[in-house]
């Protein structure tokens, strides 16, 4: 059997591939666009850059970007500010349970609000990190276990148990 170069060229081609493929499964989006705009940038500036071709500006503007910019990595939510926003949560189910204890019909109005309240807060956690599961599982459960105690006591509030 023969082996040809342009088998050889193939081969060494999706080797790359597969090497890169592996790199790329571990590492943060932000990362690995940083690396390769930093590739893109060394390729530039080691090779002569061919003339533009005139019509292609026309059809897309697009196409007279020069060069990318790195990416910052920036987090949506900070972690403290997500604890802090989950422990508010927890304050404001302690309210609920004591809303729910007074006898007063006033006291089931402010507890029906605050539970709302309760339920736009995890809304707001996890549209604020939606990650949150898989950058921290911890904080993530937590999310978890707020929403399930805030669909639970919305669908006991609606049959009636707490009148």
């Amino acid at each position: 059997m023969k082996i040809s170069p342009e088998q050889i060229e193939a081969l060494k081609l999706q080797q790359q591939q597969e090497n890169k493929a592996k790199k790329v499964d571990g590492a943060a989006f932000g990362e690995f666009l940083n690396q390769e705009v930093q590739q893109g940038a060394a390729q530039q500036s080691s090779a002569v850059s061919a003339p533009p071709m005139p019509g292609l500006q026309a059809m897309n503007p697009l196409l007279q970007v020069q060069q990318a910019t790195q990416v910052q990595q920036t987090a949506q939510v900070s972690e403290d500010e997500f604890v802090g926003k989950v422990e508010d949560l927890f304050g404001k189910l302690e309210n609920y349970a004591q809303q729910l204890g007074s006898s007063d019909e006033d006291g089931l109005k402010q507890a029906y609000s605050t539970l709302e309240g309760i339920q736009g807060g995890v809304e707001s956690l996890k549209k604020d990190w939606p990650g949150v599961k898989n950058e921290n599982p911890d904080l993530g459960s937590i999310v978890s276990e707020l929403e399930t105690v805030a669909v639970t006591e919305q669908i006991k509030f609606n049959r009636g148990d707490y009148v």
